[in-house]
């Protein structure tokens, strides 16, 4: 991972940490900070997926799941 996009992270964890901590949220550890964290970030890019898979279906650039899996079978030489 190159430097910039660490040093990224690290301000982000700071930032985090800090809010946390003035708050007296679930502070316990730093470990606990830091897994606390992870789980946030996590959290955030599966909302932020979910949003852009709603998007996508709402603008007409999804396929129903059934023609999906229909589609695999047939590749896969599997039948219905």
């Amino acid at each position: 991972m190159e430097t910039v996009a660490i040093r990224h992270q690290l301000q982000d964890f700071v930032q985090f940490a800090s809010r946390r901590l003035e708050t007296g949220e679930g502070v316990c550890s730093l470990e606990d900070l830091f897994q606390q964290w992870q789980n946030d970030a996590e959290y955030n890019a599966t909302v932020t997926d979910v949003r852009e898979g709603v998007a996508d279906f709402e603008g007409g650039r999804a396929e129903p799941a059934a023609s999906v899996f229909s589609d695999i079978r047939r590749q896969l030489g599997i039948g219905d």
